[in-house]
């Protein structure tokens, strides 16, 4: 029987849509079918370079279209909340790009109405989906390594500083946390779940009161601990490592991992190479199968992490704003 396929409509144009759109361009089950952006002209360039049959002008008129089947988010983080929202309340299922939201009451808010309309939501937390870090986390949780003692993952990469980028505007969701941070946290979140005992931050303010770089360290049961940099000032080594009593795990740019070092002491490292594709056509598979299951929450991505993502993201940064003002006085 032929595989029905899933028509996009893709809300917003800029490089992330762009990204995404190029990838359900390679997957046979899957076409962008319409695309909307608050300029028209600028949604008609999309839709013409990446074969979409519609472009509007507003995101209403796409959530209006029934031959859309689900909808991928793609504008910027401070829109995400009424944008999911208005897409579930018109019945359609939700992919949206990280973060899902800039709280997470919006965020509990946001899962609470897809559950009433009986809807799949997900964050496209796409490097848990990629298959290195799910055996990684597989790996330790099988007892390779031993006892897991600990894990560290980051996300540091120079951004150069300019007050009206998104990553240093507050008004565009600025920051280093909500941007690249969520994926050091999601990464010990799949090792160690939500639930940590303790956490403890230090960071640095950029000039337009967004961090721009921050360590966090969150104790778990047992004594272990998971260490987490992000920035968006300097070269960092965008590396996630899982320390065992008798091994270790090593995912070089874990964001998009494509091989995984198993290092025992004593011993040649062990190199495990996968798939060399974009990532995002990890998530996109997760979303297509459970669409066709009527799933309405990845078992990958839980509700309850983005939601605890966001509120450490939350304390973190009010912790920073609060010692830079005390700082200041």
């Amino acid at each position: 029987m032929t595989e029905r396929l899933l028509r996009w409509g893709i809300l917003g144009c800029g490089g992330i849509a762009r990204r995404m759109a190029g990838v359900i361009a390679t997957r046979e089950n899957m076409a962008v079918k319409a695309v909307a952006a608050r300029d028209g002209a600028r949604a008609e360039a999309f839709a013409r370079e990446y074969g979409a049959a519609r472009a509007y002008g507003s995101y209403e008129e796409l959530l209006r279209d029934g031959e859309v089947d689900a909808v991928y988010v793609a504008n910027l983080h401070p829109a995400h909340y009424e944008t999911v929202r208005s897409c579930l309340e018109t019945g359609k299922p939700v992919l949206c790009e990280k973060p899902l939201t800039m709280t997470a009451e919006q965020a509990e808010d946001l899962f609470r109405l897809a559950r009433e309309k009986n809807l799949l939501l997900m964050e496209a937390m796409w490097t848990r989906y990629l298959p290195a870090c799910r055996e990684a986390a597989s790996l330790a949780a099988a007892g390779a390594l031993g006892e897991v003692k600990g894990m560290t993952a980051d996300f540091t990469t120079y951004f150069p500083y300019d007050p009206t980028h998104r990553l240093y505007a507050p008004a565009k969701g600025g920051g280093a946390l909500l941007d690249v941070g969520v994926y050091s946290i999601h990464m010990a979140f799949s090792l160690f779940g939500p639930d940590y005992c303790a956490a403890s931050v230090t960071g640095r303010l950029a000039p337009t009161g967004v961090d721009e770089f921050v360590a966090l360290t969150l104790e778990y049961p047992g004594g272990r601990t998971a260490l987490l940099t992000c920035g968006s000032d300097r070269v960092g080594t965008l590396e996630a490592t899982i320390q065992g009593q008798r091994a270790r795990i090593t995912l070089p740019s874990f964001f998009q991992a494509t091989e995984l070092l198993l290092q025992v002491p004593d011993q040649p490292v062990e190199t495990r190479q996968y798939e060399k594709i974009d990532g995002f056509a990890y998530e996109l598979e997760e979303f297509r199968r459970l669409l066709a299951e009527s799933g309405i929450e990845s078992p990958t991505v839980a509700h309850r992490d983005t939601v605890a993502a966001l509120r450490l993201i939350e304390w973190a940064s009010a912790e920073l704003q609060h010692r830079h003002k005390a700082g200041s006085n």
